[in-house]
């Protein structure tokens, strides 16, 4: 049976169907719409698809998002959220804080990693980590802001800096003021997320499968070791698998 999956972000609704692959990634804004725009959005993937589910960090758009959903497919979508049956014990501390789109990244990572420890990056407006153990436990992770958000915050909390584009080499140096920028930057990022990874593996004690996920997944994964494989679909995975689909 095709089911739609969405992932709600603070920028992006990202949505796909699976059928035994996944369709295109379809993106529309994170927007107050009404149901009726929505309707007419997510209509044109709908098509015969039986089953839907969502996970969704901006809780305004939730239960339109839901409404839409039922009437799309004639059943009621699944949320994500801790409440629900999980292929792990959950160990964070505080669990109804959890964003779902860090739960679903961790259930689709774990399933990859087939009993294995493993790290989700999820690299995106943010940049998450999330640790399953082989017990398997959900452990937590690490929070800190992506690529676009630093290159933003460091032109808009300063008076003379400004905002530069994003460098594509990363060089510890650089030969003007907008060089110097980028070159804080790459590193910083580089070199921040390979610690991270490199901390993160040594707290597991053992070797963790990397799992990257995100629009800056694929520039991270060229830059750093660390990262095993790139998993663009990694969030709808865990919606799919919460939902009771076939795992991949």
């Amino acid at each position: 049976m095709p089911f739609l999956a969405l992932d709600v972000g603070n920028t992006t609704v990202k949505a796909a169907v699976w059928d035994g692959a996944w369709s295109e990634v379809t993106r529309f804004p994170s927007d107050d719409a009404s149901v009726e725009v929505w309707m007419a959005r997510l209509g044109k993937l709908a098509g015969e698809v039986g089953a839907s589910g969502l996970c969704s960090v901006v809780p305004r758009l939730t239960p339109p998002l839901v409404d839409v959903l039922t009437a799309l497919t004639g059943t009621t979508p699944l949320v994500v959220s801790v409440d629900l049956s999980l292929p792990f014990r959950m160990a964070y501390a505080t669990p109804h804080t959890l964003g779902t789109d860090r739960l679903a990244a961790a259930v689709a990572a774990h399933a990859l990693a087939r009993g294995g420890p493993v790290i989700a990056l999820d690299a995106g407006t943010t940049l998450t980590t999330e640790v399953v153990s082989a017990e398997p436990a959900y452990l937590g992770g690490a929070i800190l802001p992506g690529p676009d958000l630093l290159r933003r915050s460091l032109a808009r909390g300063t008076g003379q800096l400004p905002e530069v584009p994003w460098p594509d080499a990363v060089l510890p140096v650089g030969d003007s003021s907008v060089g110097a920028i980028q070159a804080g930057l790459g590193v910083l990022v580089v070199d921040g997320v390979a610690g991270l990874l490199h901390r993160t593996q040594a707290a597991l004690s053992g070797e963790a499968l990397v799992i990257a996920t995100g629009g800056w997944a694929g520039w991270l994964a060229e830059r750093i070791p660390e990262v095993d494989r790139v998993e663009p679909t990694l969030v709808l995975d865990g919606v799919r698998i919460l939902s009771g689909s076939a795992d991949r």
